[in-house]
């Protein structure tokens, strides 16, 4: 697939068919995901896949009180029904493979003190990873949510898989075979509302626009 198409068609797939999903498979989505860029290369991640079907299942439970104590009552709040999240939730053990990402703790901190407060320059150094992999298997025509619902029950998930302290849980992706057909692309925002020329409130980038190149 060409790199745009995949990432126009990246959705969040959460209804998948029981078909193994092999490694081999698994290996190339990992060994291209790998290349995604980390503060000082540093390339903190690691990744347990998970199988096993009792380990779902027990995955399976924990995703599903995270989900409930935590998530779906945001969702509530917001005046969302039920939505495809929570069937993902309640039947999570019958996806094939669990991907676990992790990051190594001190690959998190640059020891530049403005940028180890924020709430968000961490993520930096796990999450260009994250989403490689995302589009990785998009374009091996695999399925996946990217979720981090896992992370308020991350005590119990280092306990169940063995996690020592130094990592921290970044992410969960379910993986499969979409049960239906990927979208060939998604609704999202045009750039004219986010993108604008100079300063916040520039006007819009346009592509009709020329630009000037500054030296």
């Amino acid at each position: 697939m060409e790199l745009t198409d995949v990432m126009r068609g990246a959705a969040s797939i959460r209804r998948f068919r029981p078909d193994p999903v092999p490694d081999a498979v698994l290996y190339r989505v990992l060994d291209s995901a790998r290349f995604a860029p980390s503060g000082g290369n540093r390339q903190g991640w690691r990744v347990v896949v998970v199988r096993e079907e009792a380990t779902r299942r027990r995955l399976r439970d924990l995703y599903l009180r995270s989900w409930t104590e935590y998530h779906q009552p945001v969702f509530r709040r917001m005046g969302r029904g039920p939505s495809p999240a929570d069937a993902y939730a309640q039947h999570l053990d019958e996806v094939p493979v669990h991907l676990i990402v992790l990051v190594e703790r001190s690959a998190l901190v640059t020891t530049i003190a403005p940028l180890d407060a924020s709430r968000v320059v961490a993520g930096a150094s796990i999450y260009p990873f994250v989403h490689n992999v995302a589009l990785a298997l998009r374009a091996e025509g695999l399925g996946t949510t990217l979720s981090t619902v896992l992370v308020p029950v991350e005590a119990e998930v280092a306990e169940l898989l063995g996690i020592p302290a130094e990592y921290a849980l970044a992410a969960h992706l379910g993986v499969g075979w979409p049960a239906e057909p990927h979208p060939s692309r998604l609704r999202r925002r045009p750039v004219e509302e986010f993108a604008t020329r100079e300063r916040f409130d520039g006007e819009p980038l346009r592509s009709s626009e020329s630009v000037i190149p500054t030296n």
